[in-house]
């Protein structure tokens, strides 16, 4: 029986946390594997996806390490020493992980690393009794930015025997990045369980909820982070939207570092009183259902997994057309992608009507069952 030892980040409400919970009951159902559990971060209460794993969870730093890196973080403006105390306790954050990491490899002694959230690319050497696996979630280009820190990323991860990325699009960037990856790159997009999704899209609403539906609405599911999910563009498509008759509000599902400012960009819209942040939602599906539309307006996705889960629901999807993602998902004229930025052409987007409901598209090439078993290729290749 082969040991694989799993790494990732968090448990908590996300877009890469929901997947790797995909992955992660699958390999324990393998009876060909022994898998161990390795998460970063144990955010206590925030460990909104922790009960749906089916095994129990290590922890690298415990939620009372978190609680006091997130006090430094809190006070290191109130005076110079508390920002040198931040700092210093942020420079041994990583290392703290790392060498507790170490410790569960050597003692566990597994045959197969799976590096999830590509975070232990700087102790890759030192993982030499394993096949090593990282998955990239994000285009490089724009997650790293400078040249340097780039050509840097790409020699760490050339060191795994296998690099997965989340799309096609991403894999021939990586490739174009460093020619001599061919070989070493491949791509699954990431499993979802549409079945799971249809059942979880028919779950009654909370009776406080219930007043929401009363609304015509368009829907957004994004973490509340301004540079990559752009609610300025967003924003100004639906105030023009309105201006020309679109008569639904606009709900955003979703919580993050962001809100404050989130909540200063809707102050700024005339129809302020139609945006409404709804917070993080455990099941975003039964809202998704209900939508006129699903809009996603990122500068930049890895997946755009939220645009699948709306054509698994028949939605009409709307995508701004970033590097790498929603044209994958969207091909074959299964939704409308408009320019990054692109508040007009979204704003007409929104105010286009047309009479189909619950629309069906053919979403074969990602089933799950074809991705897990590519999966189970890469693994025993």
């Amino acid at each position: 029986m082969k040991k694989i030892l799993f790494k990732s980040g968090s448990t908590m409400m996300g877009g890469l946390e929901k997947v790797q919970i995909e992955y992660i009951n699958f390999l324990l159902e393998q009876k060909k594997y022994q898998v161990k559990i390795v998460i970063e971060n144990d955010n206590g209460k925030d460990n909104a996806l922790e009960k749906y794993i089916n095994s129990k969870i290590i922890y690298l730093k415990d939620f009372n390490y978190i609680l006091k890196i997130r006090k430094l973080r809190e006070n290191r403006k109130k005076s110079l020493w508390s920002r040198i105390k931040y700092n210093f306790a942020i420079s041994k954050e990583k290392k703290y992980a790392d060498e507790k990491f170490l410790q569960i490899y050597k003692e566990y002694k597994p045959d197969i690393v799976i590096d999830f959230d590509s975070s232990l690319t700087k102790i890759i050497d030192k993982l030499d009794l394993s096949k090593n696996l990282v998955w990239i979630h994000s285009s490089i280009e724009n997650w790293k930015k400078k040249k340097s820190k780039i050509n840097r990323f790409v020699d760490r991860i050339s060191k795994y025997d296998k690099i997965v990325c989340i799309c096609k699009e991403m894999k021939e960037d990586l490739i174009k990045l460093k020619n001599n990856l061919r070989n070493k790159v491949d791509f699954l997009y990431n499993p979802i369980d549409f079945d799971k999704i249809k059942k979880l899209s028919g779950e009654d609403f909370y009776e406080e909820d219930k007043k929401f539906l009363e609304n015509k609405y368009l829907l957004s599911i994004a973490r509340l982070d301004c540079i990559p999910k752009d609610f300025e563009t967003l924003f100004k498509a639906y105030e023009i939207a309105k201006k020309d008759g679109y008569d639904g509000k606009l709900y955003i599902i979703g919580d993050g570092p962001d809100k404050e400012k989130v909540e200063k960009l809707k102050e700024y819209n005339l129809y302020k009183d139609e945006i409404i942040l709804l917070g993080r939602k455990e099941n975003p599906y039964n809202w998704l259902k209900k939508a006129d539309k699903l809009i996603l307006s990122s500068r930049y996705e890895g997946f755009a997994m939220v645009t699948l889960e709306g054509l698994c629901l028949g939605k009409k999807v709307i995508a701004s057309d970033c590097k790498t993602g929603p044209k994958e998902i969207l091909a074959d004229n299964r939704g409308k992608l408009f320019k990054v930025g692109d508040y007009l052409t979204l704003a007409k987007y929104i105010v286009l009507e047309d009479n189909q409901k619950d629309l069906k598209f053919n979403l074969e090439e990602f089933e799950r069952n074809a991705i897990f078993e590519k999966f189970l290729e890469i693994l025993e290749d």
